[in-house]
């Protein structure tokens, strides 16, 4: 007899088989999950009921009811139930929880779609043409993100670790922050690295706007929750985070982040023939290995275009030069990590992108639940704390 047991003859194997010959696998395969599923229902109902179909014994406890029918949805399609029905009392069954019409499993696909770049409508087409219609409607796949909703609110509460070598703060600007607002307004982030090599964001505010206020209340909440200590704070050119940094955390070194200088260093030198030239030489000076060395270059930097030197771009970049090289005082793994905000910045590129979906946030507490569902999908979360506070509130 022939053994089919090599890869690629999956046709033979199947035609072994009478209910593989004229169907396709996935419809047999539908059929015998549902079988078994209503099989499984009827021995739980046997078990509770105390008493088999048609059985006369004394330790029957129920008459039969007859059945409803139920569907549940799973991560391997809709499966619909007869669910058997007593005439006293009411039954509780393993395979679903009551009023639950979806398996764990398949809200997790569900979040997964959305966070991966699905509208909730797409998300909703998409299903269901893989499961039939009225699998999933655009608001029950929104509602499923709700499940972050307690996870967010004991992670925005956890203490925090102590030993940051850098904090970076910055802001992301959405639509549908503030509710009954049409303009963009910003969403204020901080960022650690840790002297253990990990990473996370430490916490995300909704603010009005980016003014002082807003930035020294939410720098108060971070070291009011344990961040006491600081090494070194990376911004960009914002005077209402270097005032908050004075305040919070007056003992932390004060990084600018050399990409927002830089940035407006180039503006400013618009219309300056020598401009290409000039933002060249002037980022060669972070290749620099020490700060002796650094300062060095930029000895010969000025000597080189000493005829800008009462240029207002060269004015304002020799100004904030000092602000730029604070990472030197760090241990050298530190150095890429601390020379620019570029942590925040991908991490923004990313969110935007995948809301740009939907445009604007349809409130406050979406915003929250969509920006807390993303950061958990990129692991930028401290999960273990969130496993911890969630098990002994329970």
């Amino acid at each position: 007899m022939e053994t089919l047991c090599f890869e690629g003859n999956y046709i033979k194997r199947f035609a072994r088989v009478k209910e593989f010959c004229n169907e396709k696998v996935e419809f047999v395969l539908d059929e015998f999950l549902g079988e078994f599923c209503n099989l499984w229902l009827e021995e739980e109902y046997t078990l509770q009921s105390g008493a088999q179909w048609h059985q006369r014994t004394s330790a029957r406890q129920d008459n039969r009811g007859g059945h409803y029918s139920r569907k549940i949805i799973t991560g391997r399609g809709v499966i619909h139930l007869r669910v058997p029905r007593g005439e006293k009392g009411e039954y509780s069954y393993s395979l679903f929880k009551r009023f639950k019409r979806k398996t764990i499993d398949f809200e997790n696909i569900v979040i997964e779609s959305l966070l991966k770049g699905h509208s909730s409508r797409k998300a909703s087409s998409f299903f269901a043409k893989l499961f039939g219609q009225n699998t999933l409607s655009h608001q029950t796949a929104l509602s499923s993100l709700r499940k972050f909703d307690f996870e967010l609110e004991v992670w925005k509460k956890r203490p925090l670790r102590n030993d940051a070598v850098i904090l970076v703060l910055d802001a992301v600007w959405f639509k549908g922050v503030i509710p009954y607002l049409k303009e963009a307004k910003p969403v204020l982030f901080a960022y650690a690295i840790y002297s253990d090599g990990t990473e996370e964001v430490l916490d995300f505010e909704l603010a009005r706007g980016e003014s002082g206020n807003a930035w020294n209340s939410f720098a108060q909440r971070l070291e009011q929750r344990g961040l006491h200590n600081v090494k070194l704070i990376v911004h960009d050119d914002l005077e209402a985070i270097i005032q908050a940094i004075s305040f919070v955390w007056p003992k932390a070194l004060d990084q600018a982040c050399i990409f927002h200088v830089m940035q407006n260093f180039t503006k400013k030198l618009k219309g300056c023939p020598d401009k290409r030239l000039i933002i060249d030489s002037a980022s060669w000076l972070y290749e620099s290995q020490s700060e002796e060395e650094f300062y060095l270059w930029a000895q010969k930097f000025k000597k080189r275009w000493k005829k800008y030197y009462y240029h207002p771009a060269f004015k304002y970049f020799f100004n904030k030069l000092i602000d730029t090289i604070r990472y030197f005082e760090l241990p050298k793994e530190f150095w890429p990590a601390a020379k620019t905000s570029n942590r925040l910045e991908s991490l923004f590129r990313e969110l935007k992108r995948r809301i740009n979906v939907f445009r604007r946030f349809p409130n406050t507490d979406s915003c929250k639940r969509w920006l807390y569902a993303l950061l958990t999908e990129r692991n930028l979360v401290n999960n273990k704390v969130i496993e911890y506070e969630s098990q002994h509130s329970s």
